[in-house]
């Protein structure tokens, strides 16, 4: 059952975490499978499926429509008969906004009034000192007047310099547009002092016109849909149209009382808008005078700067085709990425999220993606409404196998940081995440792989996972499923073919349990950057593109190092009323930061004024580089916004909690010298943290980033007693510790790629820190290798026995090459003897996910390389045990062998237990 439509309106919290509760997380807890909707079946089928899905483990489907089974009688049918079964379940549904991403419903595609639309401009040379008659120039890019286009303006200014026009060139990308505009080299500068209206001569196509002396420019600026069809996202008339076609064609009035009582978000993924030129809306000139005070119509040449408002857009803005003498051009298309980010929130994402809550549900988005819109912010305004904030793995840049040295992996982090700062500023504690997206990567990912994804993304303050995802399927799918996405991007998961399903349910469960505790009380981190930017920019997706992504949006990693936890904040978010505490604390009630880092020229005057006052308050501050100077806009040009700008930097200045320094890998010293102490501190490796304050409780995440296991001595503020919570088995222990100082000392052991929660009570007295201590033993050998394959093939499974195989890559094994399934390992190993307390087996590499037994005692899953697998005592005494490793590979390797996969990204992975494999002994003792 859903919230009350009031709470709907707000983010939602939790202020407690129960011992049972953690144990056994509710369905709420549990993660989310987006679940493929590809082609028209029988509603009997898809409840097979939520039923497979649930037993699974997972709390929540997403429906994720496709045109070919969409707004319907048969879709409307089979979505209520899962709404129904669901509620009976207790999974809840949520469900796309339509069938393609951005929006899209026909009365809102191009050619409606509701289609997005673009301004393009097209410009004529003239020779200024006589009296003329110009005909008005059109588009550069459509010269023959094929599209239907409107007038918005005519305008002139004279040149100082001509540059090179943008030019048009075939798209390399597979998907969206054909074409692409390339900027050109330099812009064509503009005499700021010449701008002149011109629309109110234009007569029959025509200005008449007696311009100065020199060389002019005379502009005509040009509305019309844009090609891609999509729904407006600036207008509110055009979103209103839209959810008004869901309503009655995607939801049916048949479902609107099921879908309140099972149903939880609508959600609304990436939207990867394309314009050949600037994201416009009929009333955009209106909405920019009441915004920015000032005609923006003389300034319209400035506003272009090619690629700004395409998918993904470049990581630095490029040259724009027109620039003003004065150098104010970037402060002008300034003001204008503001705009558009206004009216995509006021816009568009309230009005769904008003919109769902009229339905009993949340509106779920990932907010600003890929565009040229401010990312914090929008997500701030979002949950504040009670939105819910949600990444994704692949627009993150997080890939499989994880590793530190990837060319994404320091973006992906501070892009979801962006996220997650924007929702912690608005007060939500879930932020979603669209896990396991990855281009060339179709039947290749594993268990093991999205656990180590998830975990880099908790470290960053991500919350739930919804898995990409789950296909549906029809009695004619090919083996092994219909595939979402040409069996390109993975993956489309089924119950039926995929060896490793059989192993969901303990990763699930461990899912919940982080889910859990990182949604529990109010998030805390200890630094701001702030940031003023209108480049969402995105990592590509592809292996080669991916090194051309963002290297990250600054260098954090000396503060990592030192344990400070980082957040990003825009400017408005810094002038919010409500975001200086009375000690000086940005977002009081929220984050809580505790520093600034600016690392600016200009900022927005209110933002200064923000900055001076907080740092009086007890806000530290360090500037990065010289201080901002000037107004990072335009505002009509009143100069006293920059000298508001430098007076209030200046004020700040002189106080005594404010440094600077030259870079940003100096800020964590000076942080230190002003006496700003992580809540989480270390010194070393570059770990990553998250921390929760419930109540007395605080719940610390330490999550290790690189390739090798680390131990560090780690530092927590607040005195009180530890425990650790094991995500795995949902128990707590206590945790060994020392306390001195107000702050909790302890040893934490990490493994690679890996991280460990605690738990530190502030209201624990004194207790007696006895724990066990381990120490390792002998080596017992193995012996008498065996195994067995069990195939997962497009005819029939067949079983393949190797008598003396051991483990290896199954690619090196003659027999076994081209094949996945489950493969049963076993060996003889010598029992533990006297003394030894008990066993640990470790696995080595893996290919795939373990469950290990010994006679009728299980262990596991395991599922990454490295794992150490507890045994306790199930080989005590003496004499010699099997021992069975059980592993489900991916079904990459199978479905190359088929020829379903070729080219380039048709390559076979590793497979199965590759090892070495250790079994060791340990014995325990008492320690004071």
């Amino acid at each position: 059952m859903p919230p009350d439509d009031v709470h709907l309106h707000l983010p939602a919290r939790r202020d407690a975490l129960s011992a049972d509760r953690f144990n056994t997380p509710e369905l709420s807890d549990r993660p989310g499978m987006r679940w493929w909707w590809q082609s028209p079946l029988p509603p009997a089928e898809l409840v097979r499926e939520l039923h497979a899905i649930a037993d699974a483990g997972f709390g929540e489907v997403e429906i994720a429509f496709s045109p070919g089974f969409w707004a319907d009688d048969a879709q409307r049918a089979a979505l209520g008969a899962v709404l129904a079964e669901a509620e009976l379940l207790g999974v809840g549904v949520a469900m796309t906004l339509g069938s393609e991403w951005p929006v899209r419903t026909p009365n809102t595609t191009k050619g409606t009034k509701h289609a997005a639309q673009e301004l393009q401009y097209g410009v004529t040379r003239i020779a200024g000192g006589e009296a003329q008659t110009v005909p008005l120039p059109p588009a550069f890019d459509d010269t023959e007047r094929g599209r239907p286009s409107r007038l918005l303006a005519v305008t002139a200014a004279r040149v100082l310099t001509w540059g090179a026009a943008p030019t048009i060139v075939p798209s390399e990308q597979p998907f969206g547009p054909r074409t692409v505009i390339v900027p050109p080299e330099a812009s064509t500068v503009l005499d700021s002092g010449s701008l002149v209206d011109l629309t109110a001569q234009v007569e029959d196509g025509s200005v008449a016109w007696s311009p100065r002396e020199g060389e002019w420019a005379l502009f005509a600026f040009w509305s019309r849909d844009s090609e891609q069809g999509a729904t407006s996202f600036l207008d509110r008339a055009a979103a209103a149209a839209a959810m008004e076609y869901l309503d009655e064609h995607q939801i049916g009035p048949e479902n609107l009382d099921l879908l309140r009582r099972a149903g939880t978000e609508l959600f609304e993924d990436s939207l990867e808008l394309n314009a050949d030129s600037l994201f416009w809306s009929p009333g955009l000139l209106d909405r920019f005078r009441e915004r920015h005070g000032y005609d923006p119509t003389p300034y319209l040449p400035v506003l272009f700067a090619q690629g700004m408002c395409r998918y993904w857009v470049p990581n630095e803005e490029p040259t724009p085709d027109f620039d003003l003498d004065n150098g104010i051009g970037a402060r002008i298309r300034r003001d204008y990425y503001r705009l558009v980010t206004d009216l995509y929130i006021s816009d568009h994402l309230l009005l769904v999220q008003e919109w769902s809550v009229g339905h009993g549900l949340r509106h779920k988005a990932q907010v600003a993606y890929g565009q040229n819109l401010e990312p914090v912010r929008s997500n701030r305004e979002f949950v504040r409404a009670g939105g819910r904030a949600e990444a994704e793995s692949l627009n993150s840049g997080d890939r499989a196998p994880v590793r530190r040295d990837h060319p994404n992996w320091r973006f992906a982090l501070d892009w979801q940081r962006s996220i997650v700062g924007g929702a912690h500023q608005g007060g939500a504690t879930r932020i979603s995440t669209e896990l396991g997206a990855q281009f060339g990567a179709a039947f290749a990912l594993t268990l093991g792989d999205l656990r180590q994804m998830l975990d880099k993304e908790w470290a960053a303050g991500i919350t739930k996972p919804f898995v990409h995802g789950f296909g549906t399927q029809g009695p004619d799918a090919p083996w092994p499923t219909q595939s979402r996405f040409a069996d390109f991007v993975a993956d489309t998961w089924n119950d039926t073919h995929y060896p490793e399903w059989q192993n969901w349910r303990p990763l699930t469960d461990y899912w919940a349990r982080g889910t859990l505790v990182l949604e529990t009380g109010t998030p805390r981190t200890d630094v701001a950057i702030y940031r003023d930017a209108f480049l969402t920019t995105a990592a590509r997706g592809f292996g080669e593109e991916d090194f051309t992504a963002p290297a990250g949006l600054a260098d954090t990693e000396a503060l990592e190092r030192s344990g400070y936890s980082v957040q990003y904040l825009d400017p408005i978010g810094l002038a919010d009323a409500d975001a200086i505490g009375a000690d000086g604390t940005l977002f009081p009630d929220g984050p809580s930061y505790r520093a600034l880092l600016v690392d600016e020229r200009a900022i927005a005057p209110a933002a200064a004024e923000a900055l001076a006052d907080a740092a009086e308050r007890g806000l530290r501050v360090v500037f990065v580089g010289e201080p901002p100077s000037g107004d990072s806009g335009f505002g009509g040009g009143d100069e006293g916004r920059s000298d508001l700008v430098r007076e209030a930097v200046g004020r700040a200045l002189f106080l005594p909690g404010v440094a600077r320094v030259e870079e940003m890998s100096q800020a964590a010293a000076a942080l230190r010298d002003l006496g700003v102490v992580p809540r989480a501190s270390w010194q070393g490796p570059p770990l990553l943290t998250q921390w929760r304050e419930a109540g007395n409780r605080r719940y610390v995440l330490v999550y290790n980033p690189e390739g090798q296991a680390r131990s560090v001595e780690l530092s927590l503020e607040g005195q009180g007693a530890v425990q650790e919570l094991d995500l795995v088995s949902g128990v707590s222990s206590a945790f060994r510790f020392t306390s001195v100082w107000g702050r909790t000392l302890l040893t934490l052991d990490l493994p690679a790629l890996g991280l460990r929660v605690l738990e530190l009570d502030l209201t624990a007295g004194e207790i007696e820190n006895l724990l066990a201590d381990s120490v390792q033993g002998a080596e017992l050998p193995l012996a008498a290798w065996q195994l067995r394959v069990e195939t997962e093939e497009p005819e029939a499974s067949r079983t393949i026995e190797l008598e003396g195989q051991g483990p290896a890559d199954w690619r090196s094994v003659e027999a076994l090459s081209g094949l996945s399934g489950i493969g049963t390992y076993s060996a003889l190993v010598a029992r533990a003897g006297k003394g030894a307390t008990g066993s640990v087996l470790e696995l080595g590499d893996l290919a795939g996910s373990a469950v290990v037994r010994i006679g009728s005692r299980q262990f596991g899953p395991a599922y990454v390389s490295g794992s150490v697998v507890d045994l306790g005592d199930a080989l005590a005494g003496e004499g010699e045990s099997e021992i069975e490793i059980e592993v489900c590979t991916s079904l990459r390797n199978a479905v190359v062998a088929s020829g379903r996969i070729q080219g380039p990204h048709g390559v076979a992975v590793p497979q199965g237990l590759i090892g070495p494999v250790r079994v060791r002994t340990y014995s325990t003792r008492g320690i004071e």
